[in-house]
C-alpha cells in the first residue's frame, strides 16, 4: 500500500531543530535504498507559493504567505509499506515528527509518468471541505481528464487523490513524547484531498494549469515549487 506523508509545522512553533533537515535527508536516503520511498521532496517557503480558487468563472489567486493559516506545509514523501500502521510507525520515526507535524494518508491510486526532468517541479495540494462529496464520481471524472490533457501538453508527472478510509492520522510531539490522533481532524477546515506534480517553465505557467485545475471550482488549489526530488 501506499501512503502520503504530509510534514507542516506551526508557524509560531520555535524552530530549535538545525540539524532536522540534514537528518530527514539521510532517511530519505535510507528508505529509498530499501525500496520504501517511492517520490519525496521538500518544497520552497510558502512566501514563494500560491491559492487559487474560481468562484463565478473568476480565478482569485492568493500569494503566499498564507496569513489565515496557522501551520505550513515543508514537504511530503510518498511510500509503500504493508499497511497503515507500518506507515504510522515509519511517519514516528521521522526526524520531522520531534518538531513538527507529521499527517498519514492512504493514497487511492498513483498516475505517474517518467521524469524528463525539463522545467521546474511543482506541486498542487487539492484542499477541500471535508464534507465534500462526488455522487456518481463526476469530480474524480473531471480531474481524470484534466490530467490526461496535461499529458498531452507535456506538463504532467504525477497525480493521487488520497484517501479518507483507511482514516488519516497524524503525529506531532507534545511534552516529549509523540502523540498520534486518527482522523478525520476535527479542527480542520479544509483536508488535503490529493495531489499532483507537474514540471513547468516558471510559477506563472503553474498557477495557469491550476486555474484550470477541475478542483479549483469546489477547492482550493495550493501551488508549492519543489527544491529537489528525494526519489522520483
Amino acid at each position: 500500500m501506499e501512503f502520503m506523508l504530509w510534514f507542516t509545522e506551526r508557524k509560531d512553533a520555535p524552530k530549535n531543530d538545525p540539524d532536522g533537515f540534514a537528518e530527514m535527508n539521510r532517511f530519505a536516503r535510507q528508505l529509498a535504498s530499501q525500496g520504501k520511498l517511492r517520490r519525496g521532496a521538500p518544497l520552497l517557503p510558502e512566501a514563494a507559493g500560491a491559492r487559487i480558487r474560481v468562484s463565478g468563472g473568476k480565478a482569485l489567486v492568493t500569494d503566499g504567505p498564507f496569513a489565515e493559516s496557522k501551520e505550513v506545509v515543508g514537504g511530503f514523501w510518498i511510500v509503500e509499506v504493508a499497511n497503515r500502521a507500518e506507515a504510522i510507525e515509519l511517519a514516528r520515526r521521522t526526524p520531522h515528527a520531534r518538531y513538527g507535524i507529521v499527517e498519514v494518508y492512504a493514497v487511492q491510486w498513483r498516475d505517474a509518468v517518467a521524469d524528463s526532468g525539463e522545467g521546474s517541479p511543482f506541486l498542487f495540494a487539492f484542499q477541500m471541505a471535508p464534507d465534500l462529496t462526488d455522487p456518481g464520481g463526476v469530480k474524480m471524472q473531471e480531474m481524470v481528464a484534466y490530467g490526461e490533457a496535461l499529458k498531452r501538453e507535456g506538463t504532467f508527472l504525477e497525480t493521487a487523490p488520497l484517501a479518507q478510509d483507511p482514516p488519516p492520522a497524524r503525529l506531532e510531539t507534545r511534552g516529549g513524547k509523540i502523540v498520534v490522533t486518527d482522523g478525520p481532524f476535527a479542527e480542520s477546515k479544509e483536508v488535503v484531498g490529493g495531489y499532483s506534480l507537474v514540471r513547468v517553465s516558471d510559477r506563472a505557467q503553474a498557477i495557469e494549469i491550476a486555474r484550470r485545475y477541475p478542483h479549483a471550482k469546489w477547492g482550493t488549489v495550493e501551488v508549492r515549487e519543489i527544491m529537489f526530488f528525494d526519489r522520483t
